[in-house]
């Protein structure tokens, strides 16, 4: 079904910047760009700077805004605009429109109150839609690829996604500021946001790779879970007490993330499972008070400051660092074998997790030789009634197909396709979605 490619193999060379906006916005009239047709990883430009500090200071990094478009539009990243052709036109050429065809029916045609049922790229009861979503950076590389693939057999579904973190992306769905949020910490059960009940949708699996730059370790330096706590607790403070190949002296500068986080959330619930002594609870969460460091600003920021620093370590997904052409670390699992993250690795730990909910979530330090400890779902958060029917089915259908046929868009970028459990469990909670009225949507 899937034609995995493991991440050691597939090394995407591209240069990768922090992104606050992801913007899919499809016009039809023209055609897409043909480069980002063939393309096999998200698009992604630019540098962040990394800024040497104190202890547990923040670095900003640069945030960008990327838009897929129609061929012959501006692409504006880090405030430039690059003009993708010589016969450029605007966005708003007379023959194109954003979101919808000529032929598309409006929010309230016949065909959105219609069969509704979920399946199928473009079956013409999917309603024209402008959705708007906000949250984790740990999937950005995904959804970007996701949302872009969906509209070439959906055109009349537009997606703009805020990749500004879990917290954030809690917090603007709870406030009912965008149709669904994005975090890799469910929310418990029994919360409620301004429009209602939730449904948290599992949409993400992937492994959180610890990457590094400096050359003297190799591109696979062996750590084991202790090691990592101490690096970021400042008790292990030079590479040469990691490895000899290191002179003494070299200086390490540990990378965390400054802002609410996901990804923070499941690393440091994996330090305190392997080394509560060195990371006591106190330090396991979204946002903890890190004691030896510098911050960065999502998956992004924190792989930009280590790309950019020396001595450096941080914790991304692993398709930042394979974006980024970092080098990465084989982390000693349960069974005490030293594992690179990869679609297997990931999916040999979540396996030792067959019962997860999104009140049981976290899937670090899995049994099993071959699992890779450090690995999260990423949960898409919506509201159980949607105010507007038209909106709820287009978001409906469209995550249907993200966990479905869209998971082919993980396995080549780094990310592991969802286990079948899960993917049962993902479409069950959609077919949940009510409209304002209490009826199912679907």
């Amino acid at each position: 079904m899937f034609n995995p490619v493991t991440p050691e193999v597939t090394e995407v060379k591209s240069r990768f910047a922090a992104k606050r906006w992801i913007v899919v916005t499809m016009i039809v009239a023209g055609g897409l760009v043909a480069a980002a047709c063939g393309s096999s990883t998200p698009s992604a430009s630019g540098k962040n700077k990394s800024h040497k500090s104190a202890a547990g200071t923040t670095s900003t990094t640069s945030s960008s805004t990327t838009s897929t478009t129609a061929a012959g539009a501006t692409t504006t990243t880090a405030g430039s605009t690059t003009a993708t052709t010589a016969k450029s036109t605007t966005a708003t050429t007379a023959k194109s429109t954003t979101a919808t065809t000529a032929k598309s029916t409006t929010a309230t045609t016949a065909a959105a109150s219609g069969s509704n049922a979920l399946g199928g790229s473009n079956d013409f009861n999917t309603p024209a839609a402008k959705l708007t979503g906000a949250g984790s950076t740990f999937d950005q590389p995904l959804f970007e690829r996701q949302f872009y693939d969906y509209n070439k057999d959906n055109a009349k579904v537009s997606v703009t996604y805020a990749s500004v973190g879990s917290g954030a992306g809690e917090t603007d769905i709870l406030g009912n500021t965008v149709n669904f949020g994005a975090s890799d910490v469910p929310e418990p059960s029994a919360t409620t946001g301004s429009g209602g009940a939730i449904l948290q949708i599992p949409v993400v699996l992937g492994g959180i790779a610890m990457a590094y730059n400096e050359p003297c370790l190799g591109n696979h330096v062996h750590l084991t879970g202790t090691q990592i706590a101490q690096i970021y607790s400042g008790k292990i403070t030079d590479w040469n007490a990691i490895s000899s190949s290191c002179p003494s002296g070299s200086s390490i500068e540990p990378v965390y993330r400054a802002d609410s986080s996901g990804t923070s959330n499941a690393f440091t619930h994996y330090l305190t499972s392997v080394d509560a002594g060195d990371w006591p609870s106190s330090l396991d969460g979204k946002q903890p008070a890190f004691p030896h460091g510098e911050g960065g600003n999502g998956n992004a920021g924190v792989a930009g400051d280590v790309q950019n620093g020396q001595g450096t370590i941080g914790y991304v997904e692993l398709a930042y660092a394979l974006q980024s052409s970092l080098d990465y670390a084989a982390v000693q699992n349960s069974a005490g074998a030293f594992v690179l993250p990869s679609l297997a690795s990931v999916t040999a730990d979540a396996a030792a997790f067959p019962n997860v909910t999104a009140d049981n979530y976290l899937i670090v330090n899995g049994s099993g030789a071959g699992a890779y400890p450090i690995s999260t779902y990423s949960w898409i958060i919506v509201y159980q009634k949607q105010a507007n029917t038209s909106n709820g089915i287009a978001l409906g259908k469209m995550l249907n197909w993200m966990v479905n046929a869209g998971q082919a868009d993980a396995s080549a970028i780094g990310y592991a396709p969802l286990p079948s459990n899960i993917v049962a469990l993902a479409d069950s909670t959609i077919n949940q979605m009510q409209n304002s009225s209490g009826a199912a949507l679907f």
